[in-house]
């Protein structure tokens, strides 16, 4: 029997392990460990406090009387910026070095590389990792 509250998310979490975009190969630091990227759910209130972050500037912008409309780049800058904002640490090697996890330099990270980003992003809309088996 399928009981609905058996699938409510139970995670806030879920941690990405990141792979090479081409051969799919697990990205591994020189310590021999995976290189890792924890983001929030959708249905975590980081998440949707990034969201209403965005969507509120946008309802003042329009309270203000000034016409809501946005270009490409705003748009793809506004994703970067949900990106970043709802990932919560991360444990990468970058210039052989180990950067500390903040929102700019994710938002440069997601930027310099479109393929991370699209993993990333993948497996946080991915709701069935969120969730108990």
């Amino acid at each position: 029997m399928a009981d609905l509250f058996n699938m409510i998310p139970t995670d806030d979490t879920i941690v990405v392990e990141l792979k090479h975009p081409v051969t799919e190969d697990l990205l591994l630091k020189d310590d021999g460990k995976a290189m890792t990227i924890t983001v929030y759910a959708p249905h975590s209130s980081t998440y949707k406090a990034a969201i209403h972050e965005q969507t509120n500037k946008r309802i003042q912008k329009a309270s203000k009387g000034k016409k809501i409309s946005f270009t490409a780049e705003e748009l793809e800058n506004t994703t970067l910026e949900l990106l970043a904002k709802t990932t919560k640490d991360w444990s990468i090697q970058l210039n052989g070095k180990s950067p500390k996890y903040s929102v700019g330099e994710a938002v440069d990270l997601y930027a310099k590389l479109p393929w991370l980003k699209q993993q990333v992003m993948e497996a946080q809309e991915d709701f069935s990792a969120f969730l108990k088996v």
